[in-house]
Protein backbone atom coordinates (compact mmCIF):
# COMPACT_ATOMS: atom_id res chain seq x y z
CA UNK A 1 0.00 0.00 0.00
CA UNK A 2 1.21 3.49 -0.81
CA UNK A 3 1.23 6.55 1.46
CA UNK A 4 -2.16 7.25 2.90
CA UNK A 5 -4.38 8.62 5.62
CA UNK A 6 -6.98 5.96 6.31
CA UNK A 7 -9.40 6.72 9.12
CA UNK A 8 -10.99 3.28 8.85
CA UNK A 9 -7.79 2.09 10.56
CA UNK A 10 -8.39 2.48 14.33
CA UNK A 11 -4.69 3.18 14.95
CA UNK A 12 -4.78 6.41 12.92
CA UNK A 13 -5.87 9.86 14.07
CA UNK A 14 -6.75 13.16 12.45
CA UNK A 15 -4.09 15.88 12.43
CA UNK A 16 -4.51 18.54 15.11
CA UNK A 17 -5.60 21.14 12.55
CA UNK A 18 -8.68 19.08 11.58
CA UNK A 19 -11.75 18.04 13.51
CA UNK A 20 -12.12 14.38 14.44
CA UNK A 21 -15.40 12.58 13.80
CA UNK A 22 -15.84 9.19 15.45
CA UNK A 23 -19.48 8.70 14.43
CA UNK A 24 -21.17 7.83 12.14
CA UNK A 25 -17.85 7.40 10.26
CA UNK A 26 -14.34 7.83 11.59
CA UNK A 27 -13.12 10.79 9.53
CA UNK A 28 -11.57 14.27 9.59
CA UNK A 29 -13.31 17.57 8.89
CA UNK A 30 -12.91 21.33 9.04
CA UNK A 31 -12.40 22.46 12.62
CA UNK A 32 -12.01 26.24 12.90
CA UNK A 33 -14.02 29.32 11.91
CA UNK A 34 -11.37 30.29 9.35
CA UNK A 35 -12.27 29.71 5.69
CA UNK A 36 -9.78 26.81 5.41
CA UNK A 37 -7.99 24.42 7.77
CA UNK A 38 -4.58 23.40 6.48
CA UNK A 39 -2.35 20.32 6.59
CA UNK A 40 1.25 20.55 5.35
CA UNK A 41 2.58 17.55 3.44
CA UNK A 42 6.36 17.65 3.23
CA UNK A 43 8.05 16.55 0.03
CA UNK A 44 11.47 16.45 1.71
CA UNK A 45 13.04 18.69 -0.90
CA UNK A 46 12.48 16.18 -3.69
CA UNK A 47 12.21 17.62 -7.19
CA UNK A 48 8.97 16.57 -8.88
CA UNK A 49 6.82 17.48 -11.84
CA UNK A 50 3.66 15.41 -11.34
CA UNK A 51 1.33 14.95 -8.36
CA UNK A 52 -1.20 12.11 -8.28
CA UNK A 53 -3.67 10.98 -5.66
CA UNK A 54 -7.22 10.41 -4.59
CA UNK A 55 -9.59 11.38 -1.78
CA UNK A 56 -12.66 9.75 -0.27
CA UNK A 57 -15.14 11.50 1.99
CA UNK A 58 -18.69 12.29 3.05
CA UNK A 59 -20.88 15.35 2.73
CA UNK A 60 -22.09 17.04 5.93
CA UNK A 61 -24.96 19.52 5.65
CA UNK A 62 -25.09 21.75 2.57
CA UNK A 63 -21.75 22.55 0.92
CA UNK A 64 -22.14 24.67 -2.21
CA UNK A 65 -19.22 23.55 -4.42
CA UNK A 66 -17.79 26.64 -6.19
CA UNK A 67 -20.65 28.98 -5.25
CA UNK A 68 -19.51 31.57 -2.69
CA UNK A 69 -22.23 32.63 -0.21
CA UNK A 70 -20.18 34.58 2.34
CA UNK A 71 -19.49 38.06 0.95
CA UNK A 72 -17.00 38.77 3.74
CA UNK A 73 -14.55 36.23 2.27
CA UNK A 74 -12.45 36.75 -0.85
CA UNK A 75 -12.78 34.15 -3.61
CA UNK A 76 -9.17 33.33 -4.43
CA UNK A 77 -6.60 30.59 -3.99
CA UNK A 78 -5.17 32.17 -0.83
CA UNK A 79 -8.43 32.66 1.08
CA UNK A 80 -11.28 30.50 -0.20
CA UNK A 81 -12.75 29.37 -3.51
CA UNK A 82 -14.58 26.07 -2.90
CA UNK A 83 -16.59 24.05 -0.41
CA UNK A 84 -14.42 20.96 -0.38
CA UNK A 85 -10.75 19.99 -0.37
CA UNK A 86 -7.87 21.75 -2.12
CA UNK A 87 -4.39 20.47 -2.93
CA UNK A 88 -1.80 23.19 -3.59
CA UNK A 89 1.93 23.74 -3.37
CA UNK A 90 3.88 26.77 -2.21
CA UNK A 91 3.84 28.91 0.92
CA UNK A 92 0.85 31.06 1.96
CA UNK A 93 0.81 34.12 -0.25
CA UNK A 94 2.32 32.16 -3.14
CA UNK A 95 0.10 29.10 -3.44
CA UNK A 96 -0.27 27.25 -6.74
CA UNK A 97 -3.17 25.00 -7.64
CA UNK A 98 -2.71 21.23 -7.98
CA UNK A 99 -6.20 19.75 -7.73
CA UNK A 100 -9.59 20.39 -6.10
CA UNK A 101 -12.25 18.06 -4.74
CA UNK A 102 -15.52 20.03 -4.59
CA UNK A 103 -18.71 19.06 -2.76
CA UNK A 104 -22.01 20.15 -4.28
CA UNK A 105 -25.24 20.79 -2.38
CA UNK A 106 -27.44 18.10 -3.93
CA UNK A 107 -27.76 16.09 -7.11
CA UNK A 108 -31.08 17.80 -7.86
CA UNK A 109 -30.22 21.41 -6.97
CA UNK A 110 -28.51 23.28 -9.80
CA UNK A 111 -27.83 26.60 -8.06
CA UNK A 112 -25.30 25.30 -5.51
CA UNK A 113 -24.45 22.04 -7.22
CA UNK A 114 -21.41 20.90 -9.18
CA UNK A 115 -20.52 22.59 -12.49
CA UNK A 116 -21.33 19.34 -14.30
CA UNK A 117 -24.84 19.57 -12.81
CA UNK A 118 -25.41 23.21 -13.75
CA UNK A 119 -23.73 24.88 -10.77
CA UNK A 120 -21.17 27.69 -10.54
CA UNK A 121 -18.06 27.24 -12.66
CA UNK A 122 -14.67 26.97 -10.91
CA UNK A 123 -12.19 29.87 -10.94
CA UNK A 124 -9.91 30.10 -13.95
CA UNK A 125 -6.85 28.94 -12.00
CA UNK A 126 -8.62 25.62 -11.29
CA UNK A 127 -9.37 24.93 -14.93
CA UNK A 128 -10.36 21.30 -15.45
CA UNK A 129 -8.23 20.05 -12.54
CA UNK A 130 -11.11 19.25 -10.21
CA UNK A 131 -13.66 16.60 -9.35
CA UNK A 132 -17.06 17.57 -7.97
CA UNK A 133 -19.80 15.39 -6.52
CA UNK A 134 -22.68 15.65 -4.04
CA UNK A 135 -23.54 13.03 -1.47
CA UNK A 136 -27.09 14.35 -1.06
CA UNK A 137 -29.73 12.90 -3.37
CA UNK A 138 -31.77 16.01 -2.55
CA UNK A 139 -33.50 18.26 -2.70
CA UNK A 140 -33.57 19.10 1.04
CA UNK A 141 -30.74 19.02 3.58
CA UNK A 142 -30.12 18.79 7.33
CA UNK A 143 -27.35 20.97 8.80
CA UNK A 144 -25.13 18.43 10.51
CA UNK A 145 -26.24 15.27 8.74
CA UNK A 146 -23.63 12.90 7.32
CA UNK A 147 -24.77 11.73 3.90
CA UNK A 148 -23.52 8.16 4.01
CA UNK A 149 -25.42 6.59 1.13
CA UNK A 150 -23.30 8.29 -1.55
CA UNK A 151 -19.54 8.44 -0.87
CA UNK A 152 -17.86 11.52 -2.30
CA UNK A 153 -15.33 11.39 -5.15
CA UNK A 154 -15.50 7.64 -5.79
CA UNK A 155 -16.89 7.80 -9.36
CA UNK A 156 -20.07 6.08 -8.21
CA UNK A 157 -23.75 7.09 -7.96
CA UNK A 158 -23.67 10.19 -10.14
CA UNK A 159 -27.42 10.45 -10.55
CA UNK A 160 -29.94 13.16 -11.37
CA UNK A 161 -28.29 16.33 -12.67
CA UNK A 162 -24.90 14.79 -11.91
CA UNK A 163 -25.14 12.16 -14.64
CA UNK A 164 -22.00 13.48 -16.38
CA UNK A 165 -19.97 14.16 -13.21
CA UNK A 166 -18.47 10.66 -13.18
CA UNK A 167 -17.41 10.72 -16.84
CA UNK A 168 -13.67 11.58 -16.57
CA UNK A 169 -11.94 8.21 -17.11
CA UNK A 170 -9.19 8.53 -14.46
CA UNK A 171 -11.56 9.16 -11.55
CA UNK A 172 -11.33 8.74 -8.62
CA UNK A 173 -7.60 9.31 -9.24
CA UNK A 174 -6.09 12.57 -10.37
CA UNK A 175 -2.70 13.37 -11.89
CA UNK A 176 -1.53 16.95 -12.41
CA UNK A 177 1.69 17.67 -14.33
CA UNK A 178 3.48 21.04 -14.20
CA UNK A 179 5.53 22.68 -16.98
CA UNK A 180 8.70 22.55 -14.87
CA UNK A 181 9.94 20.63 -11.84
CA UNK A 182 9.28 22.01 -8.37
CA UNK A 183 10.41 21.04 -4.86
CA UNK A 184 7.96 22.84 -2.59
CA UNK A 185 5.79 21.11 0.00
CA UNK A 186 2.19 20.23 -0.75
CA UNK A 187 -0.73 21.58 1.26
CA UNK A 188 -4.15 19.98 1.78
CA UNK A 189 -6.91 22.33 2.97
CA UNK A 190 -10.53 21.68 3.93
CA UNK A 191 -12.50 24.81 3.03
CA UNK A 192 -16.04 26.09 3.72
CA UNK A 193 -17.38 29.65 3.63
CA UNK A 194 -20.34 29.15 6.02
CA UNK A 195 -20.63 28.03 9.64
CA UNK A 196 -19.94 24.39 10.47
CA UNK A 197 -23.48 23.90 11.71
CA UNK A 198 -24.48 24.49 8.09
CA UNK A 199 -21.80 22.66 6.10
CA UNK A 200 -18.64 20.58 6.36
CA UNK A 201 -16.93 17.71 4.60
CA UNK A 202 -15.46 14.60 6.24
CA UNK A 203 -12.30 13.07 4.76
CA UNK A 204 -12.15 9.33 5.36
CA UNK A 205 -8.96 8.65 3.42
CA UNK A 206 -6.52 10.09 0.93
CA UNK A 207 -3.30 9.23 -0.88
CA UNK A 208 -0.66 11.41 -2.54
CA UNK A 209 2.20 10.57 -4.88
CA UNK A 210 4.88 12.65 -6.57
CA UNK A 211 6.88 11.87 -9.69
CA UNK A 212 10.37 13.31 -10.02
CA UNK A 213 14.05 12.85 -9.54
CA UNK A 214 16.25 11.26 -6.88
CA UNK A 215 16.52 12.63 -3.36
CA UNK A 216 18.22 10.90 -0.43
CA UNK A 217 15.18 11.37 1.81
CA UNK A 218 12.95 9.37 -0.53
CA UNK A 219 15.28 7.02 -2.39
CA UNK A 220 14.04 3.48 -2.60
CA UNK A 221 10.36 4.24 -1.95
CA UNK A 222 9.25 3.33 -5.46
CA UNK A 223 6.17 1.12 -5.52
CA UNK A 224 5.39 -1.15 -8.48
CA UNK A 225 1.70 -0.54 -7.88
CA UNK A 226 2.07 3.17 -8.58
CA UNK A 227 4.26 2.58 -11.60
CA UNK A 228 1.65 0.31 -13.12
CA UNK A 229 -1.29 2.54 -12.17
CA UNK A 230 0.05 5.77 -13.65
CA UNK A 231 2.38 4.39 -16.34
CA UNK A 232 5.30 6.44 -15.02
CA UNK A 233 8.57 5.84 -16.84
CA UNK A 234 10.77 7.47 -14.17
CA UNK A 235 10.75 6.94 -10.41
CA UNK A 236 7.70 7.76 -8.33
CA UNK A 237 8.36 9.00 -4.81
CA UNK A 238 5.56 8.26 -2.38
CA UNK A 239 5.15 10.84 0.35
CA UNK A 240 3.52 9.13 3.31
CA UNK A 241 0.91 11.43 4.83
CA UNK A 242 -0.05 9.69 8.03
CA UNK A 243 -0.34 12.57 10.57
CA UNK A 244 2.29 11.05 12.88
CA UNK A 245 4.89 11.09 10.11
CA UNK A 246 4.40 14.55 8.66
CA UNK A 247 7.54 16.56 9.02
CA UNK A 248 9.65 13.70 10.36
CA UNK A 249 12.69 12.29 8.60
CA UNK A 250 12.67 8.89 10.30
CA UNK A 251 9.70 7.77 8.22
CA UNK A 252 11.99 7.34 5.24
CA UNK A 253 15.10 5.96 6.93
Amino acid sequence: MVGYLDMTDPTQQCPDSWQTFTSPRSSCGKKSTAPCDSLNVTTYGASYQTVCGRFRGYQIGSPDAFRKLNDAINRDIETYYVDGVTVTYGLPGNRHHVYTYANGYAETNALSSCPCAGGTAPPLFVGSDYYCESGNLGPDWIGTQFYLSDVLWDRQQCGGNESTCCNPPDLPWFCTTFPTSISEDLEVRICMDEVLSNENVAIESFELYIQGFSNSKVDGIVMEDALNRFNFDIPVFLIFIHPYLLGTETAFD
